[in-house]
């Protein structure tokens, strides 16, 4: 890493310091902007069909942009047969402003 010589020892970054980085990360991609959105809207949770088509992408690329919601924490997904059903962890997202606030 640039900046350290050999013998020095790197800042650890906590858990909860890449949490934090992983939410805000993928929020950084507008689609991915425009599904928490969405879902944020919602009263109650939404089939992959109604995220895809209001977002304007393919199911296929909304698998892809759901994944990086779900591993960031911040979005969750069942699944019922073949149907998935997106929610928004609003206290997930909340703890990550409240914590890059303070």
């Amino acid at each position: 890493m640039a900046g350290y010589r050999s013998g020095m020892s790197k800042p650890r970054r906590s858990s909860s310091f890449d949490e934090r980085a992983g939410v805000f990360k993928a929020l950084g991609e507008p689609t991915r902007l425009r599904i928490v959105e969405f879902l944020q809207r919602r009263e109650t949770e939404a089939t992959g069909t109604e995220v895809a088509e209001h977002a304007g992408i393919s199911l296929a690329l909304l698998c892809h942009h759901t994944d990086a919601l779900v591993e960031s924490g911040i979005v969750r997904k069942r699944k019922e047969g073949q149907t998935s059903y997106w929610t928004l962890d609003r206290e997930a997202l909340a703890a990550a402003f409240r914590s890059a606030a303070r």
